[in-house]
């Protein structure tokens, strides 16, 4: 049976957010996914040794190589300088072999520099030369043209559910119960005080989804958390919350969780607190607002909210139907 490999940038990855994109592609690529056998390797973690990509393949490895399609699963993956410990995709020239030919699907681009020939060689050797790649935003499109690598800007995956018709059903009108989201990596102790302040003081009932592995502590350092329900540090706990409470809004410094919540038509306001999701934003103007407007939240949750997602939708059709 032919086979289809799933770079998953979920595994090892301390940010539930991961797993929210990987669900999303999926969701996405069923109708071929149910076509074939899918194989799951890790993006975050080391996936094959040096010494695997040498000479016969053992087995894993070649049914990755021979697969039909190598899908890596979004998130932001690509950096201009690949020769680098903190870089999210843990692949290097000794080890990239059975990845050969891989297809982006929603991948961000983190901006440090120029292009060296390491990273340059590395990209050319993993990345697929015959299918457009799917980039979410505009420096992986700008790194992927400089290598001269075709790729479209189709945004996040996870924004692809939000059709104009799908986006019209979210309510306008803020709810009484609300869950919301912290950053234990992007900390402005006094802006996100009053974050949490201002959302407990607008809600009858408050929920927290801990969405990075130290969340949970950080709220606990900004506020009394007696009065807010904590919501386990798990992609389906979440869902259940978001499904069951309805009415409810969603406010917080997570992108992705903002973006879930939207995805099951809830009412979502976003801060944004570093380059990407001020990149981003392009795509949902009506919903962000910058974290140094936090002292406008207060109007933003009370006044009417209309969301409107803005992608290149005709890129998106393009880039699937070169898979039917």
């Amino acid at each position: 049976m032919e086979k289809i490999v799933l770079l998953d940038t979920s595994v090892g990855s301390t940010n539930k957010g991961d797993e929210i994109i990987v669900r999303c592609i999926e969701e996405e690529l069923a109708p071929l996914l149910c076509k074939y056998y899918v194989l799951k390797i890790p993006t975050h973690l080391c996936a094959f040794s040096a010494l695997e990509s040498i000479g016969h393949l053992p087995d894993s490895a070649a049914e990755v190589a021979s697969s039909k399609y190598k899908f890596v699963c979004g998130t932001n993956l690509l950096a201009d300088r690949m020769l680098h410990r903190t870089n999210q995709w843990n692949v290097n020239l000794f080890n990239c072999r059975p990845i050969k030919d891989s297809i982006l699907v929603g991948v961000g681009g983190l901006k440090t520099g120029r292009l060296d020939r390491y990273t340059s060689a590395l990209y050319r050797k993993v990345l697929s030369k015959q299918y457009l790649h799917s980039v979410r935003d505009q420096q992986a499109y700008d790194l992927l043209n400089r290598l001269g690598i075709k790729c479209l800007n189709t945004g996040c995956v996870t924004l692809w559910k939000l059709i104009p018709e799908f986006c019209a059903k979210i309510p306008t009108e803020k709810a009484d119960r609300v869950i919301f989201t912290l950053t234990d990596y992007r900390r402005d102790r006094e802006i996100d005080k009053y974050l949490v302040e201002t959302i407990k003081k607008n809600y009858h009932k408050v929920y927290f989804w801990i969405q990075g592995i130290h969340d949970l502590e950080y709220l606990q350092e900004l506020t009394d958390i007696s009065g807010i329900k904590i919501v386990g540090p798990s992609v389906n706990e979440y869902e259940h919350i978001l499904n069951k409470y309805k009415p409810i809004d969603y406010v917080g410094t997570r992108l992705h969780a903002g973006i879930f919540a939207m995805r099951h038509g809830i009412r979502s306001i976003f801060i944004c607190v570093d380059s990407r999701m001020h990149a981003m934003s392009a795509c949902m103007v009506n919903n962000c607002l910058d974290r140094r407007d936090i002292y406008l939240l207060e109007d933003k949750i009370i006044a009417p909210l209309t969301t409107s997602v803005k992608l290149d939708w005709d890129a998106i059709e393009m880039w699937k139907g070169q898979f039917e």
